[in-house]
């Protein structure tokens, strides 16, 4: 197994990358299955890891997951709150939680069947570096109005990815930026690019470390962005932080 596998990442951390879509996380679950992709299947409570597989998904995305060699794990498993499922298709970090396992035969081999999960993370490796903001350049989103009362907002942004970006959030403004929240006709404001159209969804809201002006941090994970805009984050991205890198060098 992948040594960035070993452990379950920080949801919280990414929750940017969570699909919550039932058909977005079936046909995933599918595509591991299609794959014979090996899972690194964390008994909770303990973190217990054991290999397994998924054998087949149905309609419903309802799975059945290979069951263990050893019998002591068979029933670890039965007893399980959870498990924290880890795995990796096409250089993509896939993780998901099964609960309410039940025991079943798949023609004479021991199985488990489950509900399908109600979340999944799907993280690429480009996605996992984020650049830090503040203190650094301003990057802004503008928001756009959505109502009289709503005026166009224009959001600094605290960090970024290739996958999305952390916006700061005025506790006055907080309404705005719920949980599964979609933030339509946005643009995106990096320095010597023009602006560039975004579609938002907010992943999390989160009080840890608010900036200065700010009362709160909104994790956001881009919908649809284009290769070309994908490809102008990702340069601008290694551009700074090979000018940091400079400077860092020469003040040594």
């Amino acid at each position: 197994m992948h040594d960035s596998l070993a452990e379950p990442q920080d949801l919280e951390d990414a929750a940017r990358y969570v699909l919550h879509d039932p058909r977005e996380i079936a046909r995933v679950l599918q595509s591991l299955v299609e794959a014979g992709a090996l899972i690194s299947a964390h008994i909770m409570p303990g973190g217990l890891p054991c290999p397994t597989a998924l054998l087949d998904v149905d309609v419903d995305g309802n799975v059945l997951v290979d069951g263990n060699h050893q019998e002591s794990i068979n029933q670890r498993i039965v007893t399980a709150h959870h498990l924290t499922c880890v795995s990796q298709l096409d250089r993509v970090r896939i993780q998901f939680r099964l609960q309410d396992l039940v025991r079943v035969d798949n023609d004479g081999r021991t199985a488990f069947s489950a509900p399908a999960p109600a979340s999944l993370l799907k993280l690429q490796r480009r996605e996992l570096y984020r650049l830090q903001l503040v203190p650094g350049p301003l990057v802004t989103v503008q928001v756009p109005a959505v109502a009289d009362r709503d005026p166009a907002l224009q959001v600094r942004v605290l960090d970024l990815s290739g996958g999305g970006l952390a916006l700061a959030v005025r506790e006055e403004d907080e309404r705005r930026f719920a949980a599964r929240t979609v933030l339509s006709d946005c643009l995106l404001r990096l320095p010597d690019i023009d602006p560039m159209p975004v579609q938002l969804e907010v992943a999390h809201v989160s009080r840890r470390d608010p900036p200065p002006g700010a009362a709160l941090r909104a994790g956001c994970r881009f919908i649809g962005l284009s290769p070309h805009s994908e490809k102008q984050v990702l340069q601008y991205i290694f551009r700074v932080e090979r000018q940091r890198n400079a400077r860092e060098r020469r003040a040594v």
